[in-house]
């Protein structure tokens, strides 16, 4: 696979996960940003893993953006990524998803991105998970998209990070995935399957 581009816009718990991942799993070459100049985990990641703060420049000129930001924050990131035409993989989950009326993360930022070509992945993942994928079997990462270059782009980033890629269809389907990670947080919480909970699609033989 080509060396890529790739910034991560929010460098929380999940943020910090995938840009871990990404940096020790692959060559890519990755930038973080944090939710301002002053973000303490953002100079925490820079520190820890050697990879590159990003400036505006990087995140215009980046191959693929993830989007890792609170859902109440993702009209903050889409002003920060401006007229960005590149891939953007929406990580995003609201709390709220699928009960409130609203659209998925990944519509949003699709609507206030309109030059972009939005993907919706690793949604329904602990980021427990994301930095160790662990070896009981492959977890599925349901990779949701309007644009089928963009899908196959991310779909084969899954993979590079040990995940198996799941054709999720068009973005409309992105409100599924994002659901289905706030249903393993509740099986994490109230089934005590903890936060390495994880799903994988099979068929049955």
């Amino acid at each position: 696979m080509e060396t890529l581009k790739i910034s991560v816009l929010g460098t929380g718990d999940m943020g910090g996960a995938i840009a871990t991942a990404l940096k020790k799993r692959t060559n890519h070459t990755i930038h973080v940003r944090g939710s301002n100049d002053a973000s303490i985990s953002s100079k925490k990641l820079v520190g820890e893993l050697g990879v590159t703060a990003a400036t505006p420049q990087d995140l215009s000129t980046s191959d693929i953006v993830f989007i890792v930001v609170p859902a109440t924050e993702l009209s903050g990131a889409a002003a920060t990524l401006g007229g960005y035409t590149g891939i953007v993989v929406a990580v995003s989950v609201s709390g709220t998803v699928g009960r409130d009326g609203r659209p998925s993360s990944a519509e949003t930022l699709a609507a206030s991105l309109p030059g972009a070509k939005v993907v919706s992945a690793f949604t329904s993942i602990w980021s427990d998970v994301i930095r160790t994928p662990g070896t009981d079997g492959q977890v599925s990462a349901f990779v949701a998209s309007d644009h089928e270059d963009a899908k196959a782009a991310v779909s084969g980033l899954a993979k590079e990070l040990g995940f198996h890629a799941i054709n999720g269809g068009s973005l409309a389907n992105a409100v599924y995935a994002e659901a289905m990670g706030m249903f393993a947080v509740r099986l994490a919480i109230d089934s005590g399957y903890g936060r390495t909970i994880s799903f994988s699609a099979f068929n049955v033989r």
